[in-house]
């Protein structure tokens, strides 16, 4: 036989109940002596735990339907999952003669399928074009001097001293310049050059001192990505490279030419790399060309328009959809509404709730959990009379939603490169990948989490006061905000800062800073709703969470026969887990995160190795604080203690794990 599972809200009985009250007796009333069963104090005492231990029960066996059903009569609803995002890079066969068309939605990538997962489908976001750009002008610029020199058929052929494009030597500023009159934004560019070698003195291959930039249009200039260089910085004469461009891109002025440039400039040469060019190389012929671009895509499928069904013009309607949970709705994605006899389609607006709403306000909501759209209810009022809040369609009305995406969770938030396969062939792209890893995707609110949720929503009365305000308020801003600070300020004129920390799922790993710090659209969402609930005047800054980057050196010694490799992964993972700043600061395994401001003592990471099964003893460990960005890590270690700012939390950089066996002694 299958049981049901048991729902404990309170696992208190009556003995407990009785035990606490004797308790409170002797710290309040310590007149009252007698506590033995012939008592009538005890008595009443027991009567009551009897009467609570009755309603406990029966609150226990109340199934979770009913909690979201009480739930939703607070105006509380589980919210809805979010998709996780990132790019995919599609490679051409060949250089496009012809646009090459990527369709939003139709076009899909996934992972590959095993025999014990499915394919994890992505789809692109927005639709993209590849166009068979060239090169319209080619410019060198030499110690400030600019020189156009020609160009036919997108490929420039300098004569005699244009052959330079740098000047001798070579100095910090000089360029040369690919212009475009067409936007080379998010294209992987291959530019193609026959050149002599450049002379220098200690120039690595790899990393010249050179970077490829494009014009930004804000008078900037934006890094290109090199992916690769065949030239190796102009040391090895010929070759291509090929360059991922930034995802957008402008005109700039270069001489007396407004275009979009792409340009590779001399800088000064890194300490690690050292050298300099002493001779510049001689570009004979030069040429670029797109052969892909890099594409926003996101876990989620897409429905077309569907048809709802009609009004029967009561109050409270619900309309489902025919796929759930359902992601936020775009601005391309409405409900809409055709009155009988009518030819025209109507749209209307979804609002959170209808409380704003009058009787002729074509309001409707969206449970995104369930994918139910409601209409207005009406409400009765204390005189008898009933309030229509938000209209409601005339009998006979017809409904559909113009599409809508559904899916998402955390399932997507993939690791770089597995987004390999191309499930609906494109003319032209030969392989796509995706070189980040995808995240953001978050699974629907828990039941457990929306009734904690619940008496903070009815304290705040969603209104941004005290900084306890603003915090919950931002966290119930969308299910992509891991954690949130805010500080208030110390003067009245100053802005108030929020920081905000993502959520990433799974979080119990290694966390890059991409990954830590919220992305634009996770600003604008959360700015979008403080906006509704600030005070009038009040200035809100929303900032990522300040993040102090920790790496952990561990030289140990693990049992004998104990797997050095199974050992050294396992502390590796223990130490991500607990430098976290989603799921660290518990010794047992992924907790709440790191609190805020709480200083890290190097004695409790000894606790934390010692842990794994294995470890016999920690030889070596060292703490070292690092900068997140850069990987640099600090000449010297941190000590003991590292001591972190109010509003600080900790996070983990790489870790060295070096597990090894005790040496037998002959």
């Amino acid at each position: 036989m299958n049981r049901l599972p048991q729902i404990t809200l309170d696992d208190r009985r009556f003995q407990e109940l009785v035990s606490e009250a004797r308790m409170r007796i002797a710290r309040t009333s310590p007149e009252w002596t007698e506590h033995n069963v012939s008592d009538p104090g005890i008595t009443l005492i027991e009567l009551f735990a009897w009467m609570t231990d009755m309603l406990v029960y029966r609150l226990n066996r109340v199934p979770d339907k009913l909690h979201v059903a009480l739930l939703e009569l607070l105006g509380i609803r589980l919210h809805g999952p979010t998709a996780a995002r990132t790019s995919v890079r599609f490679r051409l066969a060949a250089v496009p003669q012809e646009p090459v068309e990527i369709p939003a939605g139709a076009t899909e990538v996934g992972t590959l399928r095993t025999a014990s997962e499915e394919s994890i489908v992505f789809q692109v976001s927005d639709a993209f074009r590849i166009a068979p750009v060239r090169p319209t002008a080619y410019v060198v610029a030499r110690a400030e001097q600019v020189q156009p020199i020609a160009i036919a058929d997108g490929t420039a052929r300098p004569q005699g001293g244009d052959r330079l494009p740098f000047a001798t030597p070579p100095q910090p500023g000089d360029a040369l310049y690919l212009g475009f009159d067409a936007p080379i934004s998010s294209l992987l560019m291959r530019v193609e050059i026959d050149s002599s070698l450049a002379r220098g003195v200690g120039v690595d291959p790899e990393r010249p001192p050179l970077r490829w930039e494009i014009s930004d249009g804000d008078g900037g200039w934006a890094q290109a990505e090199v992916l690769s260089d065949d030239t190796g910085g102009f040391n090895y004469g010929k070759g291509a490279v090929e360059l991922q461009c930034p995802d957008r891109s402008g005109i700039a002025a270069v001489g007396t030419q407004r275009l979009r440039w792409l340009r590779c400039r001399i800088v000064e040469p890194s300490p690690e790399a050292g050298g300099a060019y002493s001779q510049p190389p001689e570009v004979y012929a030069i040429s670029a060309a797109p052969i892909g671009a890099l594409v926003g895509v996101e876990h989620a499928a897409r429905a077309r328009e569907e048809w709802l069904g009609r009004s029967d013009g009561t109050p409270g309607q619900v309309f489902p959809l025919r796929f759930s949970p359902v992601l936020a709705l775009t601005e391309a994605e409405r409900l809409e509404v055709r009155s009988p006899g009518s030819e025209r389609w109507a749209q209307w607006t979804e609002v959170e709730s209808f409380a704003a709403s009058g009787p002729e306000d074509p309001h409707f909501t969206l449970d995104r959990a369930s994918g139910q759209i409601e209409l207005g209810p009406a409400v009765r009022q204390p005189d008898g009379g009933w309030t229509q809040y938000g209209a409601i369609p005339a009998q006979g009305a017809e409904l559909r939603i113009s599409g809508y995406r559904h899916g998402g969770g955390r399932r997507g938030n993939v690791a770089a490169g597995t987004l390999t396969v191309l499930r609906n062939g494109l003319a032209g792209v030969a392989s796509v990948t995706n070189p980040k890893p995808a995240y953001g995707g978050v699974d629907s609110e828990s039941l457990d989490s929306a009734r904690q949720r619940a008496a903070l929503e009815i304290r705040t009365r969603y209104r941004a006061v005290t900084a306890e305000d603003f915090e919950f308020l931002v966290s119930q801003s969308s299910s992509r905000v891991g954690r949130t600070i805010c500080r208030a300020p110390s003067r009245p004129t100053d802005s108030i800062k929020v920081h905000v920390l993502p959520r990433v799922a799974p979080a119990d790993r290694h966390l890059t800073l991409d990954e830590l710090t919220p992305d634009a659209g996770l600003l604008a969402e959360v700015a979008s709703y403080l906006d509704g609930r600030r005070v009038i005047g009040m200035t809100v800054d929303l900032l990522p969470v300040r993040l102090r980057g920790i790496s952990v050196v561990v030289n140990l010694q693990a049992h004998p026969g104990a797997s050095l490799q199974r050992v050294e992964e396992e502390v590796l993972q223990a130490l991500y887990t607990y430098i976290n700043p989603l799921v660290g600061g518990a010794p047992t395994g992924p907790g709440t995160g790191w609190p805020f401001g709480r200083l890290l003592n190097q004695g409790e990471l000894y606790q934390i190795v010692h842990s794994v099964d294995g470890v016999e003893f920690v030889k070596i460990l060292r703490v070292y604080e690092t900068d997140l960005r850069t990987g640099e890590q600090a000449p010297q270690p941190a000590g003991s203690h590292v001591m972190l700012e109010a509003d600080e939390l900790l996070a983990s950089a790489r870790h060295v794990v070096r597990a090894v066996h005790a040496e037998i002694v002959g």
